[in-house]
C-alpha cells in the first residue's frame, strides 16, 4: 500500500500543479510562519509544513469565501462549500471532522457552544476583512488545547494602514445557479468597506462593513423529473471596528469588536421544498497585547469573548444562545547559547469557559419553552502548557510541549507533542527531512453531553495519537514537499441509533481504535523571469475497513497556473478533482438511514485581473466551473453550476 501511495503522490506531483504554499515569489526559505511554535521562525526551520495565505494570496481570488480558499490546499476539505451559500460546512482535515480542528481569530480559540461539534461558523466571516491565515495540520493539543487534533486554523484580522487613513472600496456581483438551470440574471452581490490608520501618537483605528446577498441556488434538489426547488437565499452583514496602541518599538495593543450575521433559507430535512429559514448572529470582542520587555524575553496576551444567537424558523422551531470565553497568556524567552544556536521557550497558561441554553416549541403549544439551561450546559478547561523550540547552526532543530489539560467534567489528561527536523544546504537550495509524535485530547461538545434529546453524559472523551513525517525541497521561490501521517483514535464520538425498534439515537462511544492514514504531496515554481507560477498538491486520504469516506474523497487534486500575460494583467487557471465518497440519508418511507456513493468530479475556474497603473484600482472578472459540471457535495443538495462574478476594488 505505501509503494501505491509513494507512486501515484509522485505522479501527481509530476502532471500538476496547484495552490498549496505561500504564492508570492520570495525565496520561500526566508517566509516567516508562527503556527508550528508562536514564534516567528523561518519556514526553512519550521519542523512541520505550515500553510501561509496571504493578503496578496486573498486579493488574487477577490470574490472568494474563507472556505472556497482552504478548499484548495492539501488534505482539506471543506464540504458544503460548493452548494448553496447558507449550506452548513463540514471541515474535513485529514479525515477527521469538525471537532477535531481549533479556530482561532487573532490567537484567540473561537468556537459557539450551541453547534453539535461547538465548532466555529465559518459562514459568519467576511474574508475582505482577513489579513491572514495559517494553517497548521495535525495533532497539535500540546499547544493550543483541545480540539487541536487535525488541524489549527489561524485567522488573522487586517491590521491598521501605516498613514493617518487609507480606504479600500470593493464591490462584486455575479450569477449563482446549478448546471440545470440557464443563467437568470444578476443573483450575488458583494459590498466591502474598509477604512483605517494610525496617528503619530501611536494611536491605531481600524472600521470594516461587508454585505453578501446570494440567491438563485436551491439549498435542496428536486426530485427527478420534478419541477424545480424554488431558490433559497443567505444574506450576510459584517461589522468590525479595532482601536489599540502601537509604539513601533516594544508594545503593541489592540482591541476589536464585531458583529457577524446571516440569514439563510433551507429547505425540508426530507430533500424537499420548504420555506424555512436560520438567523445566526455572532458579537465578538478580543484584546491582544504584545510587550517585549527585552531583546530576549515577550508577554503576550490574547482573549476573545463571544455571544452567539441561533434562531432556526421551521416546522421544529429552535433557539440557542452561547456564550464563550478563551483567554490564553504566556511568556516567551529565547536563550542564547554559542553564536548560531537559540533555545526559544514558552510557558503559558489557557482558561476557556463556555455554555448555552435552549428553546423549543413543545407538540400542542405556541409558545417557546426552555429545553437546556445554562446551569446544565457548562463546561471550563484549564490548561497550563510548556513548549520549547531548539535551533541549531548545523541543521538540527526540535520543537517540544507539553499541556495539562484539565477539564470541569473529565479527570485532567497530558498530552504532548515531539517534533524533531533536520535540512542540509545543497548548493542553493535545502532539503528538510522531518517527523513528529503528538497527542491530543477531545472532550465531548456541550451539545453531545447535555441535549435532551439525543445527549449522554456518559460520553468519554476521544483520545489521538499522530506520528507525521515527511520531506521538502526548497529553492528560492521553489518548493516540493511529501508529509505521510497515521492518526489512532480511541472512544471516537458518532451518533448513531441505539434502539432501531423505537428509532432512538445518541451520541455513543466507538469501542474499537480506528485509524486514518494518508499521504499529501505539495509543489510550487515559477517560470519565464516568474511570469508564469503554477502549484500543486494532491492529497490521499484512507480509514480502515471504510473503502469511501463519508463525503471525504480518498483523492483530491488542485492544480492552478497565473500568468503575467500584460502589464498588471493576470490569469489564474484552476483545477480540482474530487474522487467518489460515501454518504448516507435518512429514508422517510422505511425510517433507516441508506449508503449511498457520491460519484467523482472535476472543476475548472477561471479568473482574470487587472491593475490600472497609476491609480489603486483593479477590476476583476471570473468563471467558476467552467465546464459546468453536475456533481453533489451532499447527498440531495445542489451544487453551483457554470457561474460569472464581475467586480472592483480601489484604494484610496
Amino acid at each position: 500500500m505505501i509503494r501505491k501511495i509513494i507512486s501515484v503522490s509522485i505522479l501527481a506531483v509530476s502532471m500538476i500543479v496547484s495552490a498549496q504554499t505561500d504564492s508570492t515569489l520570495v525565496n520561500l526559505e526566508d517566509v516567516l510562519v508562527t503556527a508550528n511554535s508562536k514564534f516567528e521562525i523561518k519556514r526553512k526551520d519550521s519542523g512541520k509544513p505550515v500553510i501561509k495565505i496571504t493578503r496578496e494570496d486573498i486579493e488574487k481570488q477577490s470574490a472568494a469565501s474563507i472556505a472556497d480558499l482552504l478548499n484548495q490546499y492539501a488534505g482539506i476539505e471543506i464540504n458544503g462549500a460548493r452548494s448553496n451559500a447558507g449550506q452548513n460546512l463540514g471541515y474535513f482535515i485529514r479525515g477527521g471532522n469538525n471537532r477535531q480542528v481549533s479556530f482561532l481569530i487573532d490567537g484567540a480559540q473561537v468556537n459557539d457552544a450551541s453547534n453539535i461539534a461547538s465548532d466555529f461558523d465559518l459562514r459568519l466571516i467576511s474574508l475582505d476583512q482577513v489579513e491572514e491565515i495559517e494553517i497548521l495540520k495535525g495533532a497539535s493539543s500540546s499547544l493550543y488545547g483541545a480540539n487541536a487534533s487535525t488541524a489549527v486554523i489561524n485567522i488573522k484580522l487586517k491590521e491598521a494602514a501605516r498613514k493617518k487613513l487609507q480606504v479600500t472600496l470593493s464591490s462584486f456581483l455575479g450569477t449563482n445557479t446549478s448546471s440545470e438551470l440557464g443563467i437568470n440574471g444578476v443573483d450575488e452581490f458583494t459590498t466591502n468597506i474598509y477604512a483605517s490608520g494610525r496617528a503619530s501618537n501611536g494611536l491605531t483605528y481600524a472600521a470594516g462593513f461587508s454585505h453578501q446577498s446570494t440567491d438563485g441556488l436551491s439549498a435542496a434538489e428536486a426530485a427527478e423529473d420534478a419541477p424545480a426547488n424554488e431558490s433559497d437565499a443567505f444574506n450576510r452583514i459584517n461589522l468590525l471596528g479595532r482601536i489599540g496602541y502601537d509604539n513601533d518599538r516594544n508594545f503593541k495593543l489592540t482591541s476589536y469588536i464585531s458583529l457577524d450575521e446571516y440569514k439563510a433559507e433551507f429547505d425540508n430535512f426530507d430533500l424537499t421544498d420548504g420555506d424555512n429559514e436560520t438567523y445566526n448572529k455572532q458579537i465578538r470582542w478580543g484584546t491582544n497585547v504584545n510587550w517585549n520587555y527585552s531583546d530576549k524575553g515577550e508577554i503576550v496576551y490574547t482573549d476573545v469573548s463571544t455571544h452567539t444567537k441561533r434562531d432556526t424558523r421551521s416546522g421544529f422551531p429552535s433557539i440557542f444562545n452561547a456564550d464563550g470565553y478563551s483567554l490564553d497568556l504566556y511568556h516567551k524567552y529565547t536563550l542564547g547559547f554559542k553564536e548560531g544556536h537559540e533555545l526559544k521557550t514558552i510557558g503559558g497558561f489557557n482558561f476557556r469557559t463556555d455554555q448555552f441554553e435552549s428553546f423549543s416549541i413543545p407538540s400542542g403549544s405556541s409558545s417557546f419553552e426552555q429545553e437546556i439551561s445554562t446551569d446544565q450546559a457548562n463546561a471550563q478547561i484549564y490548561d497550563p502548557y510548556v513548549n520549547a523550540v531548539y535551533l541549531s547552526d548545523f541543521g538540527l532543530n526540535l520543537n517540544a510541549g507539553l499541556r495539562y489539560n484539565n477539564h470541569s467534567e473529565y479527570d485532567a489528561q497530558f498530552v504532548y507533542s515531539i517534533n524533531p527536523s533536520y535540512s542540509v544546504e545543497v548548493g542553493e537550495s535545502i532539503l528538510k527531512g522531518y517527523a513528529t509524535y503528538s497527542t491530543a485530547y477531545i472532550t465531548p461538545s456541550l451539545f453531545q453531553l447535555f441535549d435532551s434529546t439525543f445527549g449522554n453524559a456518559d460520553l468519554q472523551p476521544e483520545e489521538n495519537r499522530t506520528i507525521e513525517t515527511g520531506v521538502e525541497f526548497l529553492y528560492k521561490s521553489s518548493s516540493l514537499g511529501v508529509t505521510f501521517f497515521n492518526r489512532k483514535e480511541e472512544n471516537l464520538v458518532i451518533f448513531t441509533n441505539i434502539d432501531p425498534v423505537n428509532f432512538v439515537f445518541q451520541y455513543q462511544n466507538v469501542e474499537n481504535e480506528l485509524t486514518a492514514r494518508g499521504v499529501e504531496v505539495t509543489a510550487q515554481t515559477s517560470l519565464f523571469n516568474d511570469i508564469l507560477q503554477v502549484n500543486g498538491n494532491y492529497s490521499f486520504t484512507e480509514r480502515d475497513n471504510a473503502p469511501l469516506l463519508v463525503r471525504i474523497p480518498k483523492h483530491k487534486i488542485n492544480a492552478s497556473a497565473r500568468v503575467n500575460v500584460l502589464p498588471r494583467t493576470f490569469l489564474t487557471a484552476r483545477y480540482q478533482y474530487n474522487d467518489g465518497r460515501g454518504d448516507a440519508f435518512f429514508n422517510s418511507q422505511t425510517f433507516a438511514s441508506e449508503a449511498v456513493v457520491l460519484d467523482s468530479y472535476q472543476l475548472v475556474d477561471l479568473d482574470a485581473t487587472y491593475k490600472l497603473e497609476k491609480k489603486q484600482v483593479t477590476f476583476f472578472a471570473g468563471v467558476s466551473n467552467l465546464l459546468n459540471a453536475d456533481y453533489q457535495e451532499l447527498f440531495g443538495y445542489q451544487t453551483r453550476g457554470r457561474n460569472y462574478k464581475v467586480g472592483v476594488r480601489l484604494a484610496f
